[in-house]
C-alpha cells in the first residue's frame, strides 16, 4: 500500500478555513492522489481536522501501520490538526452469521487500538444493515452486542458515532441510545433520502459530534458544495450557526473540495453580514 510514502507536491488549496468558523471544518484523507501523509502534510495549513479514511478491511495493509501513526501524531503536531477516524464500511456487526459479526469486532478493535496513539475527536461507523435479516430487533440486539465488545477496549462510548446512512434513521436509535452512542449527521444523505435537515438536527443535535456535509444533485450525492440549490444551502448554513462540533466537507478531489471551501467561505461571511 505504502500509504505514507512520500510523493510530488500538489497545488495549495486557495482559501484558508483554518480557525475561519465557530466549529471545526474538516476534509477527507484522500483529496490528492497520494496517500495518508501527503495528505495531511498538503492540508493541514488550510483545516482544523482530517477525517482519515479508512474504508475497507478486507485487504492485507488495509489497517495503517505502527510507522504510518507515528508519522501522523507528528505531522497533528507540526501542523496543528486533530483527525476523526472513518472506520471500515465492510463490516457488519448485526449480521445473523456470528463469524461475520466476530470479524466485524475483531476488526474494529484492531483499528480502534492502532489509532489511539492519535486520539481521534471521534469513530465514524456505518451500522450496515444485514440483508438477510427482515427482523429489525434481531438485528439491533446483535448489533448492540457487537458494539458492546468493541468499547470493551475502553474507548469512550461517545466518540463512536453511528453515520446516518439512508432516511430510515429511527431504526438505529434503539442501539445509539441504548449504548449512548453519539451521531454522525450526513447532510448529504438526508437531502438524497428528502427527510428534513433541521428535524433530524433537532431530533440528534445533543449527540451529533461530526458532520459530513457536500453537494447533492437529485439522488448524487459527495458532489461540489456549490451543487446545493440555494434553499438547501440556506438551511445547511441555519444548522452550522447551531453547531459547535466537526464539519467534514465529504468530497475526494482536490478541484471539488478547492470548490466547496470557497463556497462555504462565501456563504456563511454572506450570512454573518446579513446579520448584522
Amino acid at each position: 500500500m505504502n500509504a505514507h510514502k512520500q510523493t510530488q507536491p500538489f497545488p495549495a488549496l486557495d482559501k484558508p478555513c483554518k480557525h475561519a468558523f465557530p466549529f471545526s471544518l474538516a476534509c477527507p484523507s484522500f483529496v490528492y492522489p497520494a496517500g495518508y501523509l501527503d495528505n495531511v502534510r498538503h492540508l493541514a495549513p488550510f483545516v482544523d481536522e482530517i477525517e482519515l479514511l479508512f474504508f475497507e478491511s478486507r485487504f492485507k495493509d488495509s489497517l495503517p501501520d505502527p510507522a504510518l501513526i507515528r508519522d501522523l501524531v507528528q505531522q497533528a503536531r507540526s501542523g496543528q490538526i486533530t483527525y476523526n477516524v472513518h472506520l471500515p464500511t465492510d463490516i457488519y456487526l448485526g449480521h445473523r452469521d456470528p463469524a461475520v459479526r466476530h470479524s466485524a469486532v475483531a476488526v474494529l478493535r484492531q483499528l480502534i487500538d492502532r489509532c489511539a496513539p492519535l486520539n481521534p475527536t471521534s469513530f465514524t461507523l456505518h451500522l450496515n444493515r444485514d440483508p438477510s435479516e427482515p427482523d429489525s430487533r434481531r438485528w439491533q440486539a446483535r448489533s448492540a452486542s457487537s458494539l458492546e465488545a468493541v468499547l470493551a477496549t475502553g474507548v469512550p462510548s461517545r466518540r463512536m458515532s453511528v453515520e446516518n446512512l439512508d432516511g430510515d434513521v429511527e431504526r438505529l436509535a434503539p442501539v445509539i441510545e441504548a449504548l449512548d452512542l453519539s451521531v454522525c449527521m450526513d447532510m448529504g444523505h438526508l437531502m438524497v433520502n428528502e427527510v428534513d435537515l433541521a428535524t433530524f438536527f433537532d431530533r440528534w443535535k445533543e449527540r451529533i459530534t461530526v458532520a459530513h456535509l457536500h453537494g447533492v444533485d437529485r439522488t448524487k450525492d459527495h458532489l461540489p458544495l456549490d451543487r446545493l440549490s440555494s434553499d438547501r444551502m440556506d438551511k445547511v448554513l441555519e444548522i452550522l450557526r447551531q453547531f459547535r462540533g466537526v464539519i467534514s466537507l465529504e468530497v475526494f478531489s482536490f478541484q471539488a473540495l478547492n470548490t466547496s471551501m470557497a463556497h462555504l467561505l462565501d456563504q456563511w461571511f454572506k450570512m454573518e453580514a446579513d446579520n448584522v
